[in-house]
């Protein structure tokens, strides 16, 4: 289910930042973990991946060290770290924000259509990106062995 929201609303970057969360998260703990290696078990461009790993330093989700046994891990732990937190890093903290049509006159004062209930979407949406962790989703991938994800 989050998958395919995710893929409805946010970018390939933030699919990209999820994955290679993931991939660190499973990792061994205090191991660094080089992005070429994420960027060939997921296929992912090696250049596009370490711009999004860089922005997720800048957002404290990940540390970095350069030099030999370097790389990249996890800041804190993966169960204190929420899908929201990942997704504020890449998108924005605006991420729902705007028409869900696209309208420019859309607002309270002017609805489109579907405001109202994109407003009660919007905020369903938001609580169920705030109360995952990526722990949880980490532990959901490895139930279903999900090597893909991982």
């Amino acid at each position: 289910m989050i998958r395919q929201v995710m893929l409805m609303l946010l970018s390939r970057a933030c699919e990209y930042a999820l994955q290679a969360l993931l991939y660190i998260a499973a990792a061994p703990e205090g191991k660094y973990v080089l992005t070429r290696e994420i960027a060939e078990q997921h296929e992912l461009s090696y250049h596009f991946l370490g711009k999004i790993l860089q922005v997720l330093v800048k957002n404290r989700l990940l540390n970095s060290q350069k030099g030999p046994g370097g790389g990249f891990r996890l800041a804190k732990p993966a169960s204190e770290m929420t899908l929201h937190e990942l997704i504020n890093a890449i998108e924005g903290p605006d991420y729902l924000e705007g028409c869900v049509l696209g309208l420019p006159y859309c607002g309270g004062d002017n609805p489109c259509p579907v405001h109202n209930q994109w407003a009660q979407a919007k905020e369903q949406i938001h609580q169920m990106f705030a109360n995952r962790t990526i722990a949880q989703l980490l532990d959901v991938a490895k139930q279903r062995d999900l090597s893909g994800a991982i």
